[in-house]
């Protein structure tokens, strides 16, 4: 399943999504900004990164299914009070049961970074699904995370210690006298390119989970992907010889006639070796006219 994740987020990037880059990248700004200026008042500084963080969320997720994105939907939390309030207490509970979790003396950690993988689906569940009530929305993301859970964590994993491990190799490279300048240029640029691109790898991963997870479950709302998956790669065909003079089969499948020793149908694509050859039907192919024998029926049609 990681393997298809990877390869339908990639699928996403391919097609330059500049906007939900820029977006990803003002939200994180607009979050900082506020804990900046909002940061001493108590709670405040919080509530509005949490607000901007699940909008952020759903503005992945349409990005992942390629509809239309605009600034605006950045503060899709901040639309009213009712929609204030059920994003904070949602996300208010899930938040403190992964702290409680994690004051567990020495694998307080370890259950903590469990918790946060069956709550995963917690912003989706509060934003799409109203029917959920916002305290029960970590609870119904649980049930719906058994079995993804270690795949969405190695998801999330795998392709930072590729990318660091390739960071390191390089700057252990760029070491080597007279030409290692040239590998620390490539490390310096791999690191800028992880600072920019990190963000919406991660959120794309996410919303790629989510959707799987959705249509696994059954529940909820269910959301068409197809356009993500990886083009598949398409079998050449073997060529068929030319058919030699007299002998021919027709294909048991769709009834074309190929020549006796063809192995695939010049139609179909059917494997003739799937049956022995006996079991297609051969014939000989009819023996031209002669000249002399279209002469002699000419002259005399009653022989």
């Amino acid at each position: 399943m990681i393997k298809k994740i990877y390869g339908r987020v990639f699928t996403v990037l391919s097609r330059k999504p500049f906007k939900l880059w820029g977006l990803a990248w003002l939200s994180v700004f607009l979050a900082f900004l506020a804990n900046l200026l909002f940061g001493i008042i108590p709670g405040v500084g919080i509530a509005l990164g949490l607000l901007l963080e699940v909008a952020l969320v759903i503005v992945f997720l349409r990005g992942y299914l390629g509809e239309e994105l605009h600034t605006l939907q950045l503060f899709e939390c901040f639309k009213d009070w009712k929609t204030i309030k059920r994003v904070l207490c949602g996300m208010g509970y899930m938040y403190l049961w992964v702290i409680l979790w994690s004051l567990i003396p020495v694998v307080g950690i370890v259950f903590a970074i469990i918790r946060a993988y069956e709550y995963r689906l917690t912003p989706y569940i509060l934003m799409l699904e109203p029917d959920v009530p916002a305290t029960e929305a970590y609870k119904v993301s649980k049930k719906r995370t058994e079995g993804f859970k270690a795949k969405m964590f190695w998801a999330d994993l795998l392709w930072v210690l590729i990318v660091w491990v390739a960071f390191l190799v390089l700057v252990l490279l760029a070491q080597i006298k007279y030409v290692g300048f040239i590998f620390g240029i490539v490390a310096f640029l791999l690191y800028i390119a992880i600072i920019l691109f990190a963000v919406i790898i991660s959120g794309l991963i996410g919303a790629a989970f989510y959707v799987e997870i959705q249509r696994n479950a059954g529940e909820g709302p269910q959301f068409d992907d197809s356009m993500n998956n990886p083009p598949e790669k398409v079998k050449a065909v073997p060529a068929v010889p030319a058919a030699p003079a007299g002998e021919f089969k027709f294909c048991p499948q769709c009834g074309s006639k190929n020549a006796k020793e063809s192995k695939f149908c010049t139609n179909c694509g059917y494997k003739f070796e799937a049956y022995p050859i006996e079991d297609a039907i051969i014939e000989e192919a009819p023996a031209p006219e002669s000249d002399a024998d279209a002469t002699v029926y000419e002259q005399d049609p009653e022989a």
